[in-house]
């Protein structure tokens, strides 16, 4: 046999070997792919069927099969292990901050959260609106206008951490501001049941309705003096036209002008006979600031403008329980209205009597309105915050928490029970 022979002769036995070994390592190389296809799609949450089992061919010439190899199956797991080369990883990037606490240059969010202002509701009408919210000496219960029960306002009572509300007036007339007498067992308010804004007093249960003032004026916005004998309010003078500052004495009816201004609000400090209220800047216009007076001997003295803004009114002045502070409501831009009602910024304020230390207690996503200091050391006050106006309330010290709301409670209203500083709203931060 030549050397050429020889050669070809030996590749075809290698060949015939090899095709052997190949046919019997075609199952295991199938397995190994299987299970590694297999863990793949588990990886990637996708179910792929099981791959078939193929039975172990036998080489040619060989008396007894080689034993088979475990094939991949949904009830077998064949760990493989990772050998891919992890990626380095990248140092946290550090922002870098500016004198003014920005970072990277971009600058802070300036809404603030509602919860950050510690708000609480208090009333949850779906229909009309709730309007002139005042509460109790004892700061347990309030009384309020609304509109929930017809297209005429009316008063109701309510806790101030109850749901159940009582209506003390009903009647096809409109009544409106209602306020507590220092000892709470009556409140005071406006009505047109006799054809015109008047006066009444009424007990704290809607009886003994007594009217105190009458005429063709329109009187509005009562508030009792600290000994409870004597109201304020404003009145629209027949001749001149404009808001006037009135003081009656409930006993005789006696009246007396002490000045010009709207929505007059009556000190608490037995000390001094001192009335807050607002003034126009300019008659006829709606730019309001907040001013005081005091009362010495039936005449108005020391008039002075508190709190001015050159962007905003300032209206519905309140005292703080000690007489030393006042709670007011901003609109900014006051004459643009939308149907009646101002379109811009509605936020409520606190200040000094002496016009500093100024602080403002909502964050200007909603109407606010209508404030009121409880002895609670909250101000409530009117907000469609939550999408119909109801009563709200703000904490004015972070230390000031909320009681939960009690449906057992028996006590009735008054009952004892366990330099000018100018001020101004913007969306982003208040004008100086």
């Amino acid at each position: 046999m030549t050397e050429r022979y020889k050669v070809g002769w030996l590749g075809l036995a290698v060949a015939g070997v090899t095709t052997a070994m190949l046919a019997g390592g075609c199952t295991r190389l199938s397995s190994a792919w299987s299970a590694l296809t297999a863990r793949q799609d588990q990886s990637e949450s996708i179910e792929a069927p099981p791959a078939p089992v193929i039975p172990e061919p036998v080489a040619q010439g060989d008396d007894d099969p080689a034993p088979a190899e475990p094939t991949a199956s949904a009830n077998t797991s064949i760990s493989i292990p990772d050998v891919a080369p992890t990626a380095p990883v990248e140092p946290a990037k550090i922002p870098v901050v500016n004198i003014f606490g920005e970072l990277d240059g971009q600058k802070l969010k300036t809404k603030v959260e509602p919860g950050d202002f510690g708000f609480q509701q208090h009333t949850f009408s779906d229909e009309g609106y709730d309007a002139d919210i005042h509460v109790d000496p004892t700061g347990k219960w309030m009384v309020f206008a609304s509109t929930r029960h017809s297209e005429r306002s009316e008063i109701y009572l309510q806790r101030v951490d109850g749901t159940s509300v009582t209506q003390l007036t009903s009647d096809p007339s409109d009544n409106a501001q209602p306020c507590f007498s220092p000892d709470g067992k009556s409140v005071a308010f406006c009505s047109t049941r006799a054809g015109s804004w008047d006066l009444y007093t009424m007990d704290t249960d809607g009886r003994n309705v007594t009217q105190i003032t009458s005429g063709p004026t329109q009187d509005m916005h009562p508030s009792f003096s600290p000994d409870g004998s004597r109201l304020v309010y404003s009145s629209i003078g027949s001749r001149s036209g404009v808001w006037e500052i009135w003081v009656v004495t409930l006993a005789t009816r006696e009246r007396m002008m002490v000045g010009t201004g709207l929505f007059p609000s009556w000190s608490p400090d037995k000390s001094v006979d001192r009335i807050a209220f607002q003034r126009a800047r300019q008659r006829g216009s709606r730019w309001f600031s907040l001013w005081t007076l005091d009362l010495s001997e039936g005449e108005a003295r020391r008039i002075t403008e508190v709190a001015v803004s050159s962007n905003a009114a300032i209206i519905s002045p309140c005292w703080s329980p000690d007489g030393k502070r006042l709670a007011f409501a901003t609109v900014v831009d006051p004459a643009q209205t939308n149907k009646g009602k101002p379109r811009g910024q509605q936020d409520v304020w606190i200040i000094d009597a002496d016009g500093g230390a100024r602080k403002r207690l909502t964050d200007g996503t909603s109407t606010c309105l209508s404030p009121f200091w409880a002895s609670d050391g909250r101000v409530y006050f009117i907000s469609d915050r939550g999408g119909r106006e109801n009563v709200w309330s703000v904490r004015t010290e972070p230390s000031n928490v909320w009681p939960v709301a009690s449906k057992g409670a028996t006590h009735g209203p008054g009952e004892a029970g366990s330099p000018k500083t100018a001020i101004g709203s913007t969306s982003s931060e208040l004008e100086k």
